[in-house]
């Protein structure tokens, strides 16, 4: 009985120690699965699309997160909102992978080349990053020559070829590849050096064009590192390996290569991105109208409507839907600043002083003095902090420039035109009290015999008023600065029942 008591025992304990083992082998298979987080840059690139991905970066390495994927499908946009977010991916130490799923084209292209990995759609396209103005013209060489050298230190920064990078932002080069294989880029110059010794070279990109790859010419070029047509097929091709202490998305044909250069034993594979859990950080409504609000059209846009907004309320009495319209449009244009990170609130504190000062100006203090001058100048200083720090220097002097003419053009045209709407004869007061309609004014005198006589301001005149000339009260308007009350002054011209004065000095 004690040797078959035993065997029970000793199965018994096999049982257990299986039990435990599968159960352990649950645990480190969940333990071991990766998270991935995927950041959508399916918009115009521009300041707002910057802090968010900034901020879903952040949320991605609160979380552990083993690999970014960037879903990449944008025309481009703000190449300096572009290099904020090239910063913000190469200050990560969380492994990326850029896909480029259909197009990334200009901002979008530099964004993709900074990322480890590269993985392009069928039919997709990269390149073509030369920046542009407003008008779509190309800019400077000096804004050229600042692209150039910051997209060449990105491909280089991830082991792309400089060269390639380069001819998509100047086209004064010549893509070539050579009869090794390898493939330089050429001053004009140097191609016809080349070619009339007989050297073999076959062009990729002609001088006076830009570089654009499709998906089988960037994978041919070793641009891309791979292709796939959805995110399950992409992680299935990926894992994550650490090599000489960083950690990078690779494939097989990566690890293989990063092998042959390091030595099988320098490389650390840690995890398959297959079956990875997947995180979507979408683009909330909030950060969607950030990325309309922050778009420079529209913040010119807000900008310019909000000073025609104020000024027609200012033209008119009370205070009413123009108003209230025109600090909307201006709240919304430093709202959404603010939401960018870029210190607006300091900057629209600045314009609500300057606004008080111009209305101190127009209200309580006569003429037009320091308190006027230092509103315009807090008021300009303020647009001018945002547009400077929401985009480049001058980025920021072509849309103030441009909020500045056309507030200016709206002002003028309201002056003009406004009074004869049927809006503003609503808002004012237009009714003629005329003759005929039995209304007389308080006096028939001849206001003429005022002319040239003297008398004293019974009330402060700025400019209008009353004052004590030959023994009567007449309502009087100053031609010059304001007039203290008790001074002395002279009517220097009359038209119809208006009595013009000045300030005249006692002996």
């Amino acid at each position: 009985m004690k040797p078959i008591s035993f065997l029970r025992k000793v199965k018994l304990k096999n049982v257990f120690l299986l039990i435990g083992c599968l159960f352990m082998s649950g645990d480190l298979s969940a333990q071991d699965e990766a998270l991935v987080y995927v950041i959508d840059i399916r918009n115009e690139i521009g300041s707002g699309l910057g802090t968010y991905i900034s901020d879903s970066i952040q949320t991605a390495e609160e979380a552990g997160a083993d690999a970014i994927v960037f879903d990449v499908d944008t025309p481009g946009g703000r190449v300096d909102s572009a290099i904020n977010i090239i910063r913000s991916i190469q200050d990560t130490q969380i492994p990326t992978i850029a896909f480029v799923n259909r197009q990334a084209i200009s901002a979008g292209a530099m964004i993709s080349i900074s990322c480890n990995q590269i993985v392009m759609t069928s039919g997709g396209t990269i390149g073509d990053s030369a920046p542009v103005n407003i008008q779509g013209q190309e800019v400077g060489e000096k804004a050229i020559s600042y692209i150039q050298g910051t997209i060449r230190a990105t491909a280089e920064r991830e082991n792309r070829n400089p060269d390639i990078a380069e001819a998509m932002v100047d086209k004064e080069l010549v893509l070539v590849k050579l009869a090794d294989g390898q493939i330089i880029k050429l001053l004009p110059e140097e191609y016809a050096a080349r070619e009339e010794e007989g050297e073999e070279m076959e062009i990729l990109c002609a001088q006076g064009k830009l570089l654009t790859l499709s998906t089988q010419q960037a994978l041919a070029y070793g641009f891309a590192d791979a292709q796939a047509e959805t995110l399950t097929e992409l992680l299935a091709q990926y894992e994550i390996v650490e090599v000489d202490g960083t950690k990078l998305p690779l494939t097989e044909e990566g690890i293989a290569r990063r092998e042959q250069d390091f030595g099988v034993s320098e490389i650390n594979r840690l995890k398959t991105l297959s079956g990875a859990r997947i995180n979507e950080v979408e683009a909330t409504l909030a950060d969607r109208i950030v990325f309309f609000l922050t778009n420079p059209l529209i913040s010119s846009l807000l900008l310019s409507l909000g000073i025609l907004g104020i000024f027609i309320e200012i033209r008119t009495p009370g205070f009413g839907i123009p108003g209230f319209l025109g600090l909307l449009c201006v709240g919304l244009f430093f709202g959404g600043h603010m939401l960018t990170k870029i210190g607006a609130e300091w900057a629209f504190l600045l314009f609500l002083i300057g606004l008080g000062l111009i209305a101190l100006e127009v209200f309580v203090i006569p003429g037009f003095g320091v308190a006027g001058i230092l509103g315009i100048t807090f008021m300009l200083g303020s647009i001018f902090f945002v547009f400077d720090k929401a985009y480049e220097f001058r980025t920021a002097v072509m849309w103030l420039s441009i909020s500045v003419i056309m507030s200016a053009v709206l002002v003028i045209l309201a002056a003009f035109y406004l009074p004869e709407t049927q809006l503003f004869r609503r808002l004012a007061l237009s009714t003629v009290m005329d003759t005929e309609m039995g209304y007389h004014s308080s006096s028939s005198e001849d206001f003429q015999a005022y002319l040239g006589k003297s008398g004293t301001a019974l009330t402060p005149l700025r400019p209008a008023g009353t004052a004590r000339i030959a023994n009567n009260r007449v309502d009087v308007v100053t031609v010059g600065d304001f007039i203290p009350q008790d001074s002395t002054v002279k009517v220097v011209s009359v038209e119809g029942p208006k009595v013009f004065v000045e300030a005249v000095e006692d002996d």
